[in-house]
């Protein structure tokens, strides 16, 4: 108790602080980073290299631990058991706010929004060999053999599981037609795609890459205004004939235990920001095609409670809410 009240101290003080002072202060302590999948998805990789480079910085373990489970109601079990210090730290995705909508246990309010990372677009992927090499080849063969089509994700009610609603509708395919396949990460479910035990992984870049740059593997389509630089020969949606809004993409941000001082959450967030600005995660950042997209508590906060409206809305548009 003695420590966690110094490092809260050190938070305070490090407000009046220039940055780079403030991550010589931050935090006073070993830093415990729980997260919500099971290691090798996207999710567990970029936490991996930030709390890498927090390390670094700040000179403490930065300890991380796979809480997977219940699409992040395990790890928020965790979370909200944890001292309200800035010394437990929690992975957030979009995926959360499916999981708060279908949970009596926790909501946005039971934690703090500390800061956003990144953005990334969703895309769909299937084996090399699927005879699927478009869109229209995926929805052909699931209307014309209803069931036969299984669509792999994280978690039921994951944010990816919104992204495919949104393509399930604009696509006109009835309930029914398909197979949902819901996994602890996103990395499973394109590993079990990869291995032909579904049809299609709703999945990112950073996971897929290698494997199509192995011939293993094709990208149908991205869920994005514009192509990726790295699959330029990728369509969007859009270009596809399908229109979906593509201002819902998978977001991935920090989150601490409820109550946890505002103070402490910037001074934590101050030296994120100052870690994703490094060469290591910069590049990595940049190979996994995501798009920078710090946000302060404040902001992130804001952020949050819009995509937790789209989600509701989605979830019992689609037959999905509570």
């Amino acid at each position: 108790m003695k420590n966690c009240k110094t490092a809260f101290a050190t938070a305070l003080l490090s407000l009046a602080l220039p940055v780079s002072a403030t991550a010589q202060a931050y935090p006073g302590g070993d830093i415990r980073y729980v997260l919500h999948v099971e290691p090798g998805g996207a999710t567990d990789v970029m936490a991996r290299r930030l709390a890498e480079q927090l390390q670094k910085s700040l000179n403490v373990n930065v300890i991380v631990e796979n809480r997977s489970g219940g699409s992040g109601a395990r790890q928020m079990a965790q979370l909200s058991r944890a001292q309200p210090d800035g010394l437990t730290i929690g992975s957030v995705t979009a995926s959360h706010l499916g999981m708060f909508q279908q949970s009596g246990q926790f909501n946005i309010d039971s934690v703090e929004w500390a800061c956003n990372l990144v953005l990334e677009p969703y895309l769909l992927a299937v084996r090399a060999d699927s005879g699927i090499d478009s869109l229209d080849d995926l929805v052909e063969q699931a209307k014309a053999a209803p069931g036969s089509v299984s669509v792999a994700g994280f978690g039921e009610a994951s944010g990816g599981h919104v992204a495919w609603l949104m393509f399930d509708e604009a696509a006109e395919l009835e309930k029914g037609t398909i197979n949902w396949v819901p996994y602890n990460s996103v990395g499973d479910a394109t590993t079990a795609t990869l291995g032909g035990h579904n049809t299609v992984a709703i999945s990112y870049i950073g996971l897929v890459k290698q494997h199509v740059e192995a011939g293993t593997m094709k990208v149908i389509g991205i869920m994005s205004d514009t192509r990726s630089s790295i699959m330029p020969d990728v369509p969007t949606y859009a270009e596809a004939g399908f229109e979906v809004d593509t201002r819902w993409q998978q977001f991935r941000g920090i989150i601490v235990p409820e109550n946890t001082p505002v103070e402490a959450q910037e001074a934590l967030c101050a030296v994120v920001d100052e870690v994703l600005q490094t060469p290591e995660l910069q590049a990595y950042i940049s190979e996994a095609d995501l798009v920078p997209g710090y946000m302060p508590p404040a902001q992130f906060t804001d952020f949050v409670k819009a995509q937790e409206e789209a989600t509701k809305t989605w979830l019992t548009r689609l037959g999905q809410g509570q």
